[in-house]
């Protein structure tokens, strides 16, 4: 009888239980989206974005342990990555180059220089950290040839903890990687 009463009580507490909210976040530049350009000394483009398959899904993810990650059911990102890094890093670039970075493939007949950029990692960690490994080309068109290669590989610390916090964490070191990518052209 008391294991009857037990069962009762769990499933009636099972049922009673709240439901996480869904929180989505948007991967957007603060930085300024108003350019005006007269001249341009070379016109570079952001070519390719790659994304390891195992970001390249909405849930933030979190690695558990060496080589295990977690995916967020709860705490997604807005868009797939793919397409808001993209959008981000052309801005952020150009915030830190001081010339606009264009993102449409359809103008790609006038840039000088393309960037390729590949985002090997972006997660978060148990011991409270945002990691990011990252490598970029810089490609000269009208030569058909790769002008530098670069790696950027950094983490850091939450402020809090959190999904909200990693998120930031996250932001901060995509900027951090623009300036690097700035700096290479």
């Amino acid at each position: 009888m008391k294991f009857l009463i037990f069962i009762v009580l769990v499933l009636a507490s099972g049922c009673t239980s709240t439901v996480p909210a869904l929180k989505q976040y948007l991967l957007r530049s603060e930085a300024p989206s108003q350019f005006s350009v007269d001249q341009q000394s070379a016109v570079v483009g952001l070519g390719t974005v790659v994304v390891a398959p195992y970001i390249d899904n909405l849930g933030l993810v979190q690695e558990t342990s060496s080589g295990e990650v977690r995916t967020a059911r709860d705490h997604q990102w807005a868009e797939p990555l793919r397409a808001s890094l993209r959008v981000f890093m052309a801005r952020e670039i150009s915030a830190h180059k001081g010339q606009i970075i264009r993102v449409h493939d359809s103008g790609e007949n006038d840039w000088q220089r393309r960037i390729d950029l590949r985002i090997d990692q972006l997660h978060g960690t148990t011991s409270g950290e945002a990691t990011l490994v990252a490598y970029w080309q810089v490609f000269a068109l009208d030569r058909h040839s790769v002008v530098s290669e670069h790696g950027f590989a950094e983490s850091q610390a939450l402020s809090v903890d959190g999904y909200e916090a990693l998120v930031t964490a996250e932001k901060s070191l995509l900027r951090k990687l623009a300036v690097a990518i700035a700096a290479s052209l």
